[in-house]
This record gives structure tokens, C-alpha cells and sequence, in this order.
């Protein structure tokens, strides 16, 4: 009970001194701060994937994808096969489309379940449904 006195009694003071200077009654620590508001978080995903196939820059950076198929097709061919430069292009335009699809039906399967982070249940549910090995 003393404790609950000693704090009012300070309180009743800080609020006096406060009057005079325009500042608020309460101490710092009992204030509540604004917090910013936040927006939901779901619809952003498919609002971001809509707006990447307007932009003309792949979302891939280039030659590290060039050196991962360059590498891919020198180790399933033994023999020294080449590849065109547009070929890459088109290959990283393919790989940039399906892995698009695949995060915006992850994204479905999330927002389906009423939640907001992708799981390893809706990966799993895509690529069931897309007839993929699993």
C-alpha cells in the first residue's frame, strides 16, 4: 500500500510541474507512443508479381544464371556442347516465369488458409496439384 502512495504522490507532482510547462502529465515510461499502422501483409505478394512482368529487367541477374546452365550443360553432356547466347535469354525468361507461377499459387494455397507466410504444406499442395514429383 505504501508502494501505491509513494508513486501517486510522485505522479501528483510531475503532473503540477507539467501544467506550467506544457508538457504531458504522465512519466515517459507510463506514456503509450503511436505506433505506425501497418497494412495487411497478404495482398502485397500478388501486387508485386503482377507488376514484375511490366518491368523489362529480369529478376534474375545474368551471368551467374548463365554460369549455372553453362555448368549444368557441361556436366549432363559429355561431349562439348555450346549454347547462344539468346538461348540463355530464353532460358532465364522460362526459369523466371515458372518460378513466378510457382510463388503466386504458393501464395493462393497461404492466403486460402487464412495466413500470411508460405509453408512447406502449400509447396507441397502445389506441386501435388501441378502433377510434379514431390
Amino acid at each position: 500500500m505504501a508502494r501505491a502512495k509513494q508513486i501517486s504522490s510522485k505522479l501528483s507532482t510531475r503532473t503540477d510541474f507539467c501544467k506550467k510547462s506544457g508538457e504531458s502529465a504522465l512519466p515517459l515510461s507510463l506514456e503509450k507512443a503511436k505506433k505506425p499502422r501497418r497494412g495487411h501483409l497478404g495482398p502485397q505478394a500478388p501486387r508485386q508479381s503482377r507488376r514484375s512482368p511490366r518491368s523489362p529487367e529480369m529478376l534474375l541477374p545474368q551471368q551467374p544464371f548463365r554460369r549455372l546452365t553453362h555448368g549444368l550443360v557441361q556436366r549432363a553432356e559429355s561431349s562439348r556442347l555450346r549454347v547462344q547466347p539468346p538461348a540463355y535469354r530464353a532460358l532465364q525468361e522460362a526459369a523466371e516465369t515458372y518460378l513466378m507461377q510457382l510463388c503466386e499459387d504458393w501464395q493462393l494455397c497461404a492466403l486460402h488458409a487464412k495466413r500470411v507466410a508460405v509453408g512447406s504444406s502449400d509447396v507441397h499442395l502445389v506441386r501435388c496439384l501441378r502433377g510434379e514429383s514431390a
